[in-house]
C-alpha cells in the first residue's frame, strides 16, 4: 500500500513540473513574440548631439538696495510746501530744487524756501507733498548716487561656503523682468549671525544700475557649482525609468537606450555625467513610445524653439 503512495505522489510531482516547464515556455515565447512585435514598430524622431560647454547651478536669493553715500534733504524753516519739483528717479545736479516751502509766519509772506540738493544723483524718495506742513525736522526727500548703491542679501552657512570675495553675480530688479545688472561680492562675514544662523553679504554692481534704487528689493543669483567641459542635453530628451534615469539614442536605424548619470542642472540644459557619448545622436523627440530595438522611421535634427 505505501509503495502505490509512493507512486503516486511521485507521478503527481512529475505532471507538476512538467506542467510548470510548459508554462514557463509558453510564456517565453509570449514573450519573444511581444519583444518581436515591438522591434517592428517604427517611430519618427528629433534628435541632437549633446554639446560640450559650461554649466552653473545658480540659488536666488532676495536682498535690499541700499546707498553708501545719500542725503537727505531737511526744510531749515517751518512752513507750507508750495512746489515739489523733484520726482522719485530723477537725476538732479548738486543746487538742484528738490521743494519749494512758503516761510508762513506773521510779517513774512511770499517768502519762499528753496530745498536743494546737496549732491548730484537720483532722487530716491519724496517725502512730502504739495499743501503740507513742515518743520526744520522734516525730511523732504533722499538724494543717492545711483553708483553708489550696494544690495545686501543673507544667505545660509552651506551658500557662504562656496562664495569668494569678487565672485560674480546677478541682481534682478523687481519690475525688471529678464533684465539683469551685473555685480561683484564685495564683502563676506566670517561667520553666521547668533540670531538667525545666516551671514549678511554685500554685493557691489559693476555696471549700469539704473534698474536699482536705494529702499527697492532686488533677487541676486549667486552661483553654488560650475562644471567645465560638460556633457550637456536638452531636459526634455530625459526619461525617468526603474532602473533610473536613461536618454535614447538613434543608431545605425534603431533606437538604443542609455542608463546616465545626471550632475548639474539649469533651464534648457543637463549635464550628463556618465553613460553618453559625445558623438551619439541623442533622441528629444518621438512621434511614438521609445524602446530599446524600435526601428527609426524618420529622423530629423531637433529645434530648441518649438
Amino acid at each position: 500500500m505505501r509503495k502505490w503512495i509512493v507512486i503516486g505522489v511521485t507521478a503527481a510531482v512529475l505532471v507538476i513540473v512538467v506542467v510548470l516547464a510548459l508554462a514557463r515556455a509558453a510564456k517565453k515565447r509570449e514573450q519573444q513574440e511581444e519583444f518581436s512585435q515591438r522591434r517592428e514598430v517604427a517611430v519618427a524622431v528629433e534628435v541632437t548631439r549633446p554639446e560640450v560647454g559650461t554649466i552653473e547651478e545658480t540659488k536666488m536669493y532676495l536682498g535690499t538696495v541700499v546707498s553708501t553715500e545719500e542725503a537727505t534733504v531737511f526744510s531749515k524753516i517751518p512752513g507750507k510746501v508750495v512746489s515739489v519739483p523733484a520726482k522719485v528717479g530723477a537725476r538732479v545736479g548738486a543746487g538742484a530744487t528738490v521743494a519749494v516751502i512758503d516761510y508762513d509766519q506773521p510779517g513774512m509772506k511770499f517768502r519762499y524756501y528753496y530745498a536743494y540738493s546737496p549732491l548730484n544723483g537720483e532722487v530716491a524718495d519724496v517725502m512730502v507733498s504739495v499743501g503740507d506742513m513742515v518743520s526744520p525736522s522734516t525730511p523732504l526727500a533722499v538724494v543717492v548716487k545711483p553708483e553708489s548703491v550696494k544690495l545686501e542679501t543673507e544667505v545660509p552657512a552651506e551658500t557662504l561656503a562656496v562664495m569668494s570675495r569678487d565672485q560674480p553675480v546677478k541682481i534682478h530688479a523687481r519690475g525688471y523682468e529678464g533684465e539683469y545688472v551685473e555685480g561683484e561680492i564685495v564683502n563676506l562675514p566670517r561667520s553666521l549671525s547668533p540670531d538667525s544662523h545666516l551671514a549678511k553679504v554685500e554685493i557691489k554692481p559693476t555696471n549700469k544700475v539704473t534698474a536699482l534704487r536705494a529702499g527697492m528689493f532686488a533677487q541676486v543669483e549667486i552661483p553654488v557649482a560650475r562644471s567645465d567641459d560638460a556633457l550637456l542635453v536638452p531636459p526634455q530628451a530625459l526619461r525617468r525609468e526603474p532602473e533610473g534615469t536613461a536618454v535614447y539614442v538613434a543608431e545605425g536605424g534603431i533606437v538604443r537606450r542609455r542608463l546616465v548619470e545626471l550632475g548639474l542642472a539649469r533651464e534648457d540644459a543637463v549635464e550628463v555625467v556618465s553613460g553618453l557619448g559625445a558623438d551619439e545622436e541623442v533622441i528629444v523627440y518621438a512621434n511614438g513610445d521609445l524602446d530599446d530595438g524600435v526601428k527609426i522611421l524618420k529622423k530629423v535634427p531637433y529645434q530648441p524653439h518649438k
